[in-house]
């Protein structure tokens, strides 16, 4: 039982485990069908837009990130944020991301910022 209360009949739900995880539900089925996602933050806020940044998952259950302010800032990343670890560059967030064989580095959770384009935000023209 959690200690959120159904808006539709006054009674406490409770969570329950489908098929994309866990999420909160009225123990008053099949009267009450009334049901509720589960968020989990980040702990850090989306770089584009400043609003939370939560914890989502694939149908396949794989983790990423995504901007709380979805469908009017579209941020995303695959990568999980470093606690405590900020951008020397522009002071955004830092995530760990993951190479095939088990090696990872940290790099900045800003796509615009230029330590993601190679060290530089110059177009080479020849």
């Amino acid at each position: 039982v959690s200690d959120v209360q159904c808006e539709k009949c006054g009674r406490m739900m409770v969570v329950k485990n489908g098929a994309y995880g866990k999420f909160l539900a009225c123990p008053g089925f099949p009267e009450c069908r009334n049901t509720k996602n589960i968020v989990e933050e980040a702990g850090v806020n989306c770089p584009k837009c400043g609003k939370p940044v939560i914890i989502r998952k694939t149908k396949k259950m794989k983790p990423y990130i995504a901007c709380s302010g979805y469908p009017e800032c579209k941020y995303l990343n695959w990568d999980m944020p470093v606690k405590d670890s900020k951008c020397p560059e522009c002071g955004t967030f830092m995530v760990k991301h993951y190479f095939k064989g088990g090696k990872s580095i940290n790099k900045c959770g800003n796509p615009d910022c230029i330590t993601n384009a190679g060290g530089t935000d110059e177009k080479n023209d020849g």
